[in-house]
């Protein structure tokens, strides 16, 4: 049933909690440091991820998972899906994540493989056998996982991460609120079980909402379905909140213990999509990147574990689709708004062209965003693997040599200062 706006609203903002002043937290269970990567591009498709499964369509018009099962024979949709489904990922994968002494993995899931019950042109294919099995490899190989809930009716965000690029409308139904705690409810009672050995160690609400879309609106009701969420989990894993873009202090206070316990706050970290952020000067990249370490131990130590989910290596976002299908690159002045910094040549692709010069900044800047992610509750990068961008591959950077076999190893030890 459609509820009003201003309906959801009044009962998000009725069930906020006072702000309360700083106490550390008790009865926490979890909490160990995480060294992570997301399994991106996977369980839910993106068209810089994997390009050459979205090219093949033959349609520009198909730029997101909505339109790829919207505007091509639903037949072909499907087996192209599972091809990509059953070929992207296997336990070898795992196996190598593990090896690369991570421990942690995060896996982005739509809700669109357990309902599409609004008539959505979204195709839910082998998608929740195949995170049943993902689970599995993760039980098997010594692994931890965090389950992503990385589209909601309606779109959180409207990125085509979401799903849907376009309009933000999860917000405005409360259909879409309960469709989603449905999802994250049968996630949660599946993954109690047993036979996964208690490979899943938390679920996330939702990936990414957008509170800058609708701040009046969007803040409010997420935060009403986060603690709605918490008690679909009902402690049976960890609950995972995203922290709406903006500063993680404004969650002081909120979801604390001792009347939430095991709750994360999950931060991303780019400095890619703003020409403003792309002009940074390599130092100045570092900088703003160490610049967060107390905030995130103190907000750790004091309120929730700190979680920095995704974060890039990338200086510039030259990698193919990455602000979209058929849309330009801020870098090279061909993104609406933006201006000419340089070229991407040597910047993308799968790094054989990458200077010695900028292979050195990745690695600095790996460590800059590793120390200081650290002094929270660590990080997972995005993503362990892509078709063409080896800034922005994790996998890419230890055959290149950018990222360390050993995550605890420093070239840079004073990065930060």
């Amino acid at each position: 049933m459609k509820s009003s706006l201003p309906h959801i609203a009044a009962l998000a903002v009725a069930a906020l909690p006072a702000v309360a002043g700083s106490a550390p937290l008790e009865a926490r269970q979890l909490g160990g440091l995480i060294r992570g990567v997301n399994i991106g591009g996977w369980l839910l498709m993106e068209p810089w991820i994997t390009p050459s499964v979205f090219d093949a369509t033959g349609n520009d018009g198909i730029v997101d998972e909505w339109t790829f099962g919207e505007y091509q024979d639903r037949g072909v949709a499907e087996a192209a899906i599972n091809q990509h489904l059953y070929s992207f990922y296997s336990i070898d994968d795992f196996y190598a994540i593990r090896d690369a002494g991570l421990t942690h993995v995060r896996i982005p899931f739509p809700y669109w493989a357990l309902d599409t019950s609004a008539g959505e042109p979204y195709i839910p294919a082998a998608r929740y056998n195949r995170l049943k099995d993902a689970v599995g490899w993760a039980r098997n190989v010594g692994l931890k996982v965090w389950i992503d809930l990385h589209g909601v009716p309606g779109s959180q965000n409207g990125f085509d991460n979401s799903g849907r690029r376009g309009d933000t409308t999860w917000h405005t139904q409360e259909s879409n609120i309960a469709r989603s705690l449905n999802v994250i409810g049968t996630l949660a009672d599946e993954f109690s079980h047993s036979v996964y050995g208690g490979a899943v160690e938390s679920i996330e609400l939702v990936n990414e909402p957008a509170g800058f879309r609708d701040p009046n609106w969007v803040v409010p009701i997420t935060r009403n379905y986060y603690e709605r969420g918490y008690g679909v989990i009902n402690q049976r894993f960890g609950t995972v909140i995203a922290d709406l873009f903006e500063p993680i202090s404004n969650f002081e206070g909120f979801m604390t213990s001792p009347g939430y316990e095991n709750v994360y706050l999950d931060a991303h970290r780019y400095q890619v999509f703003s020409p403003q952020e792309l002009a940074r000067s390599d130092q100045e990249h570092f900088q703003v990147a160490c610049q967060e370490a107390g905030d995130f131990a103190y907000h750790s130590n004091n309120q929730h574990w700190t979680v920095v989910g995704e974060w890039t290596l990338a200086k510039t976002d030259c990698a193919r689709y990455l602000n979209g299908r058929g849309i330009g690159v801020r870098w090279d002045g061909t993104y609406p708004g933006s201006w000419y910094q340089g070229s991407c040549d040597g910047y993308t692709g799968n790094g054989d062209n990458f200077s010695q010069e900028y292979k050195n900044f990745l690695r600095q800047y790996w460590e800059a965003q590793t120390s200081t992610y650290e002094q929270g509750r660590g990080w997972f990068f995005w993503t362990w693997k892509n078709e063409e961008a080896a800034e922005w591959s994790y996998s890419r950077g230890l055959e290149l040599g950018f990222i360390p076999r050993n995550p605890a190893e420093r070239q840079y030890p004073n990065v930060c200062g």
